[in-house]
């Protein structure tokens, strides 16, 4: 039986569904409550029994029980459910008072994938039962290639990693399967050793210098128990070698491990990632803030700008993570003029042709500051692009209509409408009817006309209004 794709995150929609079994009225409530919040679907039940029914004739993601309880205590109910073909796959959480070695390995021998303690902190409770959903599901639908020249094998093996939730397809020799890697590109192969044409050692040192799939786990199966055979294959990049014949749940304990680890190496450097990211944002933004600090009355321009911008995107039906990343657009889209001189930026009349193309090359600059971070590129194409107009006659490229990204456009319609309400060192603030005939005058010439009649929408639901959140800091 192919187990549910879902994730805890709920980027399907699909809450989780939890099964709660404790013998403990307060305990069970508490728990129903704290993972209700968190976004999941909680069924009850007051011991090991009723558990083990409810798991029979529902379909859960995640299994809590406490271990003393009457009728079936934990370890029982642990036990029934791994023996089951319908509950065998479903993670189990061990939530008790107990936390001596003893239960904890009696836990792990029945089929435990988590121990937490009763007096632990529940929200550290709730993101350790979030992370084991996250796991159990970057399980699910992962691919594994099955290489043995014994078709048997092969059919066996697919039959059985099919029934866990795997993808699978197999391959009779090392070759074979080396060719198949583009297509099928795998998260595990399964290979034997001793065949015909490419052997498993061959296929894994080959694969182990390929650029492209050096990265994929392979497991090697294989009759010999040969200690110094071992040894040169893990060195050569094996990830596990499993003695043959070996049980299906033995195989299944080291592919969850061998993803497991995997999982956990991706979270590691998706942190790492989110941390250089705010680093570099961070620092980003302090040029921002250098920038404006340059000159007073634009103070605060930047921000205003991704509020016009922001509000203009939910108007077109941005989504949430869209409509955030449009904030951040518009605060640094006018990151160029940190390269504009003083005597240009504050001049107090109107420039001339060649201050005029200085001020034009800001596009340049900013390009320069941006390109090499690849996750801020739809950023810098906003930042190169926000002075392009509609009718083709903007800078620095000339081009026109859609070829425009929607963005750039979003924000030249903010930028216009803040620029002429605000005050300039060359001239005073404008009324916002002024800026507002302007803006109606310009679609379809310098403005995209789909973003000004979001803009307009904004406008008529707002005033216009551009005022900076008190916790704002400029």
């Amino acid at each position: 039986m192919k187990r549910k794709n879902l994730q805890p995150e709920m980027q399907d929609d699909t809450p989780p569904q939890i099964l709660v079994v404790d013998d403990s009225t307060s305990v069970r409530y508490a728990m129903q409550k704290s993972l209700t919040e968190a976004g999941m679907i909680v069924t009850l039940a007051s011991d090991g029994e009723e558990g083990l029914a409810r798991a029979m004739n529902s379909n859960f993601d995640l299994i809590i029980t406490d271990i003393d309880m009457p009728k079936m205590d934990g370890f029982e109910l642990c036990t029934r459910l791994k023996e089951e073909f319908k509950t065998s796959h479903i993670p189990i959480i061990v939530l008790s008072t107990h936390d001596s070695d003893e239960h904890v390995e009696e836990g792990f021998r029945v089929g435990v994938d988590a121990y937490l303690s009763k007096s632990g902190n529940i929200e550290e409770n709730i993101e350790r039962i979030k992370d084991i959903l996250t796991a159990k599901n970057f399980l699910t639908g992962s691919k594994i290639l099955v290489v043995d020249d014994s078709s048997s094998v092969c059919l066996f093996l697919e039959k059985e990693l099919r029934e866990e939730g795997f993808i699978v397809q197999t391959a009779e020799n090392g070759k074979a399967a080396f060719d198949m890697l583009p297509l099928f590109k795998p998260d595990l192969i399964l290979s034997d050793l001793m065949m015909p044409e490419m052997d498993g050692g061959e296929l894994c040192r080959t694969i182990k210098k390929s650029v492209e799939f050096c990265t994929i786990p392979i497991v090697i199966m294989s009759s010999l128990a040969d200690k110094a055979l071992m040894r040169r294959l893990m060195r050569e990049g094996v990830a596990t070698y499993l003695i043959k014949p070996f049980s299906v749940t033995q195989l299944s304990i080291v592919i969850e491990e061998i993803f497991s680890s995997n999982f956990r190496l991706l979270l590691e450097e998706k942190e790492r990632l989110t941390m250089e990211h705010d680093l570099t944002l961070a620092a980003i933004a302090s040029l921002v803030q250098a920038l404006e600090a340059r000159d007073s009355l634009t103070r605060g321009h930047s921000e205003r700008v991704a509020i016009i911008a922001m509000g203009i995107g939910e108007e077109l039906g941005f989504k949430p993570n869209e409509v955030e990343r449009l904030q951040l657009i518009g605060r640094l889209h006018d990151l160029g003029k940190i390269g504009v001189r003083d005597d240009v930026l504050l001049k107090k009349d109107r420039l001339n042709k060649a201050e005029y193309e200085h001020v034009k090359g800001h596009a340049s600059v900013v390009a320069n500051i941006l390109r090499p971070i690849k996750s801020l590129h739809d950023i810098l194409e906003v930042t190169t692009s926000h002075h392009e107009r509609w009718d083709g006659k903007g800078y620095p490229d000339g081009i026109k209509g859609e070829n425009i990204p929607l963005k750039a456009r979003i924000i030249a319609v903010s930028d216009v409408y803040e620029a002429v309400t605000s005050e300039r060192p060359y001239r005073d603030s404008m009324p916002k009817a002024v800026a507002l005939a302007i803006i109606k005058e310009e679609r379809g010439k310098q403005l995209c006309p789909t973003c000004v009649d979001g803009f307009l929408r904004w406008y008529e639901k707002t005033g216009g209004k551009t005022e900076l959140p008190e916790t704002f800091q400029p």
